[in-house]
C-alpha cells in the first residue's frame, strides 16, 4: 500500500527510482512549525470565536506521522511523502494531512538525530 496521489507515477529509470516507495510506513515526527507556518497575521486566542478555538485543528511544532515514501526533486533534493494525523483543539474530529515536505523537517521517531532519509533511501 502506498500513499495517495502516486497512482500516476512511470518510473522513468527503474535502475535508480525517483519515487520510492516504503514497504511499511515509518513513525517519523514532522517539523510542522517549518512544513506549515503560522500566519503573520493570526488573531490573538482570545479575540477568535469559541468554535474557531475548540473546532479548530491543533497544530504543534513538532508532530508524529507516518513516512510513505520518497521523491526526488529535479534539482538534487528529496521530499517525503508523510500521512499526518490531525484531531480538532477539542478532540470531536479528526483527519489525516497527506503532504509532501522537505527531507530536513523529517525525523526517526525513535531518533532525536538527523533525517529520516538518511537510513532509508
Amino acid at each position: 500500500m502506498t500513499g495517495p496521489g502516486l497512482d500516476g507515477w512511470a518510473e522513468p529509470f527503474p535502475e535508480a527510482p525517483i519515487l520510492r516507495r516504503l514497504r511499511e510506513p515509518i513513525e517519523v515526527v514532522v517539523n510542522t512549525s517549518k512544513v506549515l507556518p503560522g500566519s503573520l497575521g493570526f488573531a490573538r486566542a482570545d479575540q477568535l470565536p469559541l468554535r474557531v478555538r475548540a473546532g479548530g485543528v491543533q497544530l504543534e511544532s513538532a508532530m508524529p506521522a507516518a513516512l510513505w515514501a520518497w521523491l526526488r526533486v529535479a534539482d538534487g533534493r528529496w521530499l517525503a511523502q508523510v500521512c499526518l494525523p490531525v484531531c480538532s483543539a477539542n478532540g470531536f474530529s479528526s483527519a489525516d494531512l497527506w503532504l509532501w515536505v522537505e527531507s530536513s523537517c523529517v525525523v526517526p521517531a525513535d531518533e532525536k538525530g538527523g533525517p529520516a532519509h538518511d537510513q532509508e533511501r
